[in-house]
């Protein structure tokens, strides 16, 4: 479902999320890239993005990778809950 986060999502994983400034910035930026894939991976499908999907989703990425998962740790994580919450098939 979703697509790997490279590039841009990968380095703002490895910046310090100290600063409450620097760690707001990332978790956006991490969010708008994930919402990215989300939409594309689902238009790919050509299926409509269920409402609240990616903003659940992306979010749950965002707080993952502030716990210090990794960026395909956090892609599993919350693509699993988003397939309960939303009751999706993989």
């Amino acid at each position: 479902m979703l697509l790997p986060l490279v590039g841009s999502a990968l380095l703002l994983a490895a910046l310090p999320g100290r600063a409450q400034g620097l760690s707001n910035m990332r978790d956006q930026l991490i969010i708008h890239y994930c919402t990215l894939a989300v939409n594309a991976d689902f238009a790919k499908a050509g299926k409509p993005v269920p409402a609240g999907l990616a903003k659940d989703t992306c979010t749950c990425v965002a707080q993952q990778v502030n716990s210090r998962a990794t960026i395909p740790q956090a892609e599993t994580i919350c693509k699993q809950q988003a397939m309960g919450k939303y009751n999706l098939n993989p």
